[in-house]
C-alpha cells in the first residue's frame, strides 16, 4: 500500500451531505485510499501475487479492442461520487503494494487520473517465515472500491467509510482502457468478493489501449487451469495488478482511465 493518508474535501459532496490471488497468496493491506470529491480515507486492498516464473516484460503498445460501452465511472481526485452514475458506484481509486515493492511506488490521483509507477520486486527464493514468497511479495495494484460509505472524520469532515459489498450481479463485466510508457505484460484484472478473488488468466491479457473482461473472463486461481467465474455478487472492490516473477523486478508505469460498468 502507499505511504499516507491524502485528503481532500470536496465542497460540492460536502454541502450535499450537510443540507467504501486471484494469486498464490494474499498480500497485507488495508490501504489509507482517498476519498477526492467528497473526501477522505476509507479505501481497503488486499493485494496477492500468483505463482510465475517468467520474466515480466512492459511495453507502450497500440492494442486493444474497442471501448466497451457501459455505465461510466469517472474518478475525480481519487473518488468516483455514487452521485455521478446510475448505478450509485462509489468508492476510492488508490494504490496498494506489498511492503518491498512500496518503497519505490509513486501514485497520481489528482483530476481524473488513476497512475501508478514503480518496479515491482523480484519474488525471493526464500521469504521465512512464510512459506509462499509470492504472497509476500506479490507486486502493486491500482485498487477501486465498488461501495464505499462517507462517514463522519476528524472534525466532522466527512470521509470515505470502509468498503462495503455492492451487488453488481446487473452487471457482467467492466471495461477500461489502459496507457502509460512501462506496461507490464502480466498486468491482471481482478474482481474481490469476500469469499476471495477473480482474475484474468494469461488467456486473456490485459494491453494497451481498450480492454473488455466479463465475468466469464475471470477465474478463481487465474495463473492455474481451471477455477470458477465470479455471478457479481457481493463485489467488493476491483483492482489492476502488477504481477511479480522469481526471475526479475517488473518495472510499470502506466495509467486506468475509461472505466465503465458493463449492464447485461
Amino acid at each position: 500500500m502507499t505511504s499516507a493518508f491524502r485528503t481532500v474535501v470536496g465542497i460540492s459532496i460536502l454541502a450535499g451531505l450537510t443540507a467504501m490471488g486471484c494469486d498464490g497468496g494474499t498480500g497485507d493491506g488495508p490501504d489509507p485510499a482517498t476519498g477526492g470529491t467528497g473526501a477522505g480515507v476509507g479505501g481497503t486492498g488486499a493485494g496477492t501475487g500468483g505463482a510465475s516464473s517468467g520474466v515480466g516484460g512492459t511495453g507502450t503498445g497500440t492494442g486493444g479492442s474497442t471501448p466497451a460501452v457501459g455505465v461510466p465511472l469517472i474518478p475525480a481526485n481519487g473518488w468516483v461520487d455514487g452521485a455521478s452514475n446510475k448505478l450509485l458506484i462509489q468508492g476510492a481509486m488508490f494504490s496498494f503494494a506489498d511492503d518491498t515493492t512500496k518503497t519505490g511506488l509513486t501514485d497520481d490521483f489528482t483530476g481524473a487520473n488513476a497512475c501508478i509507477s514503480g518496479t515491482a520486486a523480484m519474488v525471493p527464493a526464500t521469504c521465512a517465515p512464510a512459506t509462499d514468497c509470492f504472497s509476500v511479495v506479490w507486486g502493486a495494484a491500482i485498487g477501486f472500491n465498488l461501495n464505499q460509505p462517507m462517514v463522519e472524520g476528524p472534525g466532522g469532515v466527512m470521509v470515505g467509510g470502509d468498503a462495503i459489498a455492492f451487488d453488481a450481479t446487473g452487471l457482467k463485466g467492466f471495461g477500461f482502457s489502459i496507457t502509460g510508457d512501462a506496461i507490464p505484460t502480466t498486468l491482471r484484472f481482478k474482481v474481490e468478493n469476500a469469499a476471495g478473488e477473480f482474475c484474468t488468466p494469461l488467456a486473456k491479457p490485459i494491453v494497451a489501449g481498450a480492454n473488455t473482461v466479463l465475468y466469464s473472463d475471470l477465474l478463481t486461481e487465474c495463473w492455474t487451469t481451471g477455477g470458477t467465474s465470479p455471478d457479481g455478487a457481493g463485489l467488493i472492490k476491483i483492482a489492476w495488478q502488477v504481477v511479480t516473477n522469481n526471475a526479475s523486478e517488473v518495472p510499470f508505469d502506466f495509467c486506468v482511465s475509461d472505466v465503465v460498468a458493463i449492464e447485461k
